[in-house]
């Protein structure tokens, strides 16, 4: 099977996070039929990870199952060369191109399979290795670019409090939305402020992601709440970050919680995953690869955090994902599968 009929196959499931067993039982089927030994590790009750390994290696290869929809059918196009369809970049292509790898080349693998990557991030933070690795690829898109810069971020919600007035009176109120505005310009200028890395393109900014209040033209509104993240690159850490995010907030007088912070990994050129998947890729198009910075979190933050070094890799473009325009090249596909090809014939 391979990987086009693989990636066919996942759209057989429905699977947003906390929602992915079935998927991931198919998956659990298929590894077992080659010679895989199959864990299944629930971190709570319902939710599971799927960990799998024939052979022994120092390396995991790993990804998450769980899809955004957004509200998209569940459904797989193909055409002109190119399919469409929610998570067909993030990350069931890359999935596709792992499982038709496993088929392909004899060798020794470890594998995770991850759940909720897509909310809380529950899957990875709770994923327990059986053996020291000596690094991880997590398979998301990149463009097929190595993602060894791992960006931070800070998420907060911020409740901004107004004074509620007739619409036409707009100078005699407090207008939340109006000073939210001029808040994220704030905001946006402090994370520009951080700098960014040049593997980092575009460079790093505000990611605003929802705002909310209310009702009509007519009324002042009472409050707004906004959800956001504030990226960083590193040298940054998470702690000089968070002081500054709150300095802010708090000199404008904003009530805010903090819903999630992460800090921002560099995993040298010279780490052994590294290094192989720079040869591996060399080796299957004749080229240098390009270095490159990942804007979002993924599950390669907790691993790293564990202590293995885990660097991002994958095929498309993480720009499309989460939206109507997620595509994936067949081409792109085929390039995947001759780099983890070429990346398990290192290790042996």
């Amino acid at each position: 099977m391979q990987a086009i009929e693989i990636l066919e196959k996942l759209y057989q499931f429905y699977s947003p996070s906390a929602q992915e067993r079935d998927l991931l039982s198919w998956i659990a089927a298929f590894l077992k039929e080659r010679g895989f030994d199959v864990f299944w590790q629930e971190y709570d009750p319902g939710r599971f990870n799927l960990y799998a390994f024939r052979g022994d290696t120092p390396f995991l290869l790993a990804t998450h199952v769980d899809v955004y929809y957004g509200g998209r059918p569940n459904r797989l196009l193909l055409k002109n060369g190119f399919f469409y369809g929610p998570g067909v970049v993030d990350v069931r292509g890359q999935i596709a191109a792992l499982l038709d790898v496993v088929s392909r080349v004899d060798a020794p693998f470890a594998l995770a399979f991850f759940s909720e990557e897509e909310t809380s991030g529950a899957g990875s933070w709770h994923f327990e290795a059986h053996r020291e690795f000596r690094g991880a690829v997590v398979l998301e898109p990149t463009q097929l670019s190595i993602a060894n810069l791992l960006a931070g971020d800070v998420e907060v919600r911020l409740t901004l409090e107004g004074l509620i007035r007739h619409g036409a009176f707009q100078k005699s109120a407090v207008n939340p939305i109006s000073f939210s505005c001029k808040l994220l310009a704030k905001c946006e200028e402090l994370v520009t402020s951080w700098g960014s890395d040049s593997r980092f393109c575009p460079p790093l900014s505000l990611m605003v992601g929802k705002i909310e209040g209310g009702e009509t033209s007519y009324v002042v509104p009472g409050n707004c709440v906004i959800e956001c993240s504030f990226p960083f690159a590193p040298p940054q850490t998470l702690q000089d970050v968070k002081q500054e995010i709150v300095l802010l907030l708090e000199s404008n007088e904003v009530h805010f919680e903090i819903l999630d912070e992460n800090p921002a990994f560099a995993i040298s050129e010279k780490e052994p995953v590294v290094s192989l998947l720079k040869k591996a890729f060399c080796k299957a198009f004749d080229k240098e690869p390009v270095f490159s910075g990942m804007p979002s979190w993924t599950d390669a933050t907790y691993l790293n955090l564990k202590g293995i070094p885990a660097v991002v890799f994958g095929a498309g473009d993480l720009a499309l994902a989460h939206s109507p325009h997620e595509t994936l090249s067949i081409e792109d596909l085929s390039s995947l599968v001759e780099v983890l090809c070429q990346f398990a014939r290192e290790y042996i």
